[in-house]
């Protein structure tokens, strides 16, 4: 049965790209619409506060889909904070929404986030310069990424009645060096007593108690949204692939559960 689809893009993400095949969600939302699934992939300030993209999220899907109801949220990494913000706190909004799945959410902060914003600390000398740099220029979306600031975003944004609520951790430790932040996660686990993680956000933030929690995803934080040295090139075609990219199918399970 074809469902309302909204994808919701991290930090540093983008929606869908007029005249550019390419979109943050790789090739998801030209696999789903392939299903006949109303798809839609909205921008958002890449590096805003999560007041702001909620702000501009809730916005965009009033917008794009004046006349849905039962939408469900596909949400990565910030996204779903984002999305939770909107619901919570935006008039109208939360009445449209049937569904939010959060993937890769840091619903209590980042261990990354924290060792950018402190610039010091064991885990600080492994962060990719690249990611250290981004983060370090957007003080509102770093401030917003901390675990003292997610744990009381966390324990002040209630979840609201009705809608319901998915969780998945990302398991870096089940993939490979193929993925990006395969390093970065060992190094977490290894500062965190073990602890299962994406590579930027560890599974006791990623999964919220009284929400329901999918299987652990054997990818990092880049691999949820189809992204790895596997995978360099974008997905975003209107043909099928075949074989079919290996992250198809983890969004096929999500939408498998997906109520009408």
């Amino acid at each position: 049965m074809p469902h309302t689809i909204v994808l919701a893009h991290g930090i540093f993400g983008f929606g869908s790209l007029s005249n550019v095949p390419l979109n943050y969600f790789n090739g998801v939302a030209a696999h789903l619409r392939r299903q006949g699934h109303l798809v839609i992939a909205p921008q958002v300030n890449p590096i805003g506060s999560v007041r702001q993209r909620g702000g501009q999220l809730a916005e965009a899907i009033l917008e794009q889909l004046p006349d849905s109801r039962n939408i469900h949220v596909i949400a990565h990494s910030m996204g779903g904070l984002d999305t939770r913000y909107a619901l919570t706190n935006i008039p109208g909004f939360a009445e449209r929404i049937a569904t939010l799945v959060t993937i890769g959410t840091s619903h209590r902060g980042s261990p990354v986030a924290d060792a950018v914003a402190a610039r010091t600390g064991p885990l600080f000398d492994h962060i990719p310069a690249f990611l250290a740099r981004c983060l370090e220029q957007n003080a509102g979306a770093l401030h917003d990424l901390t675990t003292p600031v997610g744990i009381h975003f966390d324990e002040t944004t209630p979840d609201v009645q009705g809608v319901r609520y998915i969780n998945v951790a990302g398991d870096a430790s089940r993939g490979g060096h193929e993925l990006y932040l395969f390093q970065l996660a060992a190094i977490i686990g290894r500062l965190n007593n073990g602890e299962v993680n994406d590579g930027v956000v560890t599974r006791s933030s990623a999964l919220r108690e009284g929400n329901e929690h999918l299987e652990d995803w054997p990818v990092d934080h880049a691999g949820e949204v189809g992204w790895s040295f596997a995978s360099p090139l974008p997905y975003e075609i209107e043909i099928p692939l075949v074989p079919p990219p290996p992250h198809f199918a983890l969004y096929d399970g999500i939408v498998s559960l997906l109520r009408s």
